[in-house]
């Protein structure tokens, strides 16, 4: 489970979780459905969203006492360990170009529906820290696509594959959306929840870890409504630190 420095899990899976789903399907801690950011796990759970560390970094070092005031939820993850590092886009100022095609082994309405809800949610962050312009042509080269399947595995409707180095900084391999709900397969994924699960795992693509917060997008399970205050502030955060610095308890 290496290449070269090892494998680390950063990016994220999100599962349903805010409300019952129409199906009746429960809500449940998020340990209990498999959250690959709630146990850790890397090769174990096929949907766990993966970071490759390629690499070592030559950043800086700092406390949590330096880097970890007024910075959102940046440094949540050091309550389970005692470094982090963070991990972004690099030497980049940029569109974000991203391919959101349609899933055509839906119907076309749905499919058209599912392209449009998926959009709206990956350009949330648009200016944030970079402009993102959706691409559902392919008639454009994209930095990374979106990846439509009926099942991610588990109850996951959501996943951010992503690589990073010290040299490159964060790359996005896939984000990986479902479009029928883990509770009831003969059912579509709510449009709404598509949008929202879009922006946390664009979230992750971009570099943010899961919030402690259920008000934040990146809330490890489906319970906020829009971006908060809180998202925007960490993602300023996040983009005011150098690529790769560690932070330490």
């Amino acid at each position: 489970m290496t290449l070269v420095a090892g494998v680390l899990v950063l990016g994220g899976a999100w599962v349903l979780l805010s409300e019952r789903d129409a199906a009746g399907g429960p809500s449940l801690p998020c340990a209990e459905l498999g959250d690959s950011l709630c146990t850790s796990p890397a090769d174990d759970d096929a949907g766990a969203a993966a970071s490759l560390e390629v690499g070592a970094s030559s950043a800086p070092t700092l406390s949590s006492a330096e880097a970890c005031i007024n910075v959102g939820y940046l440094c949540s993850d050091l309550a389970g360990t005692d470094r982090i590092r963070l991990q972004r886009w690099k030497d980049f100022s940029g569109t974000i170009v991203v391919h959101v095609p349609r899933p055509d082994f839906e119907e076309s309405a749905d499919a058209l529906a599912l392209q449009q809800a998926a959009a709206v949610g990956l350009r949330a962050w648009n200016g944030q820290p970079f402009q993102i312009m959706i691409d559902t042509r392919g008639d454009r080269s994209p930095h990374f696509a979106v990846r439509w399947t009926r099942s991610l595995g588990g109850r996951q409707i959501g996943v951010a594959r992503t690589q990073w180095s010290s040299a490159s900084g964060l790359r996005v391999v896939s984000i990986e959306l479902t479009t029928r709900t883990p509770f009831d397969p003969s059912r579509l994924v709510d449009l709404r929840q598509v949008r929202l699960t879009a922006a946390h795992e664009m979230g992750h693509a971009l570099g943010l870890p899961h919030s402690d917060s259920p008000r934040d997008v990146m809330y490890p399970t489906n319970s906020a409504t829009s971006l908060s205050a809180q998202d925007y502030r960490t993602m300023e955060s996040l983009y005011r630190l150098p690529d790769g610095t560690e932070v330490v308890r």
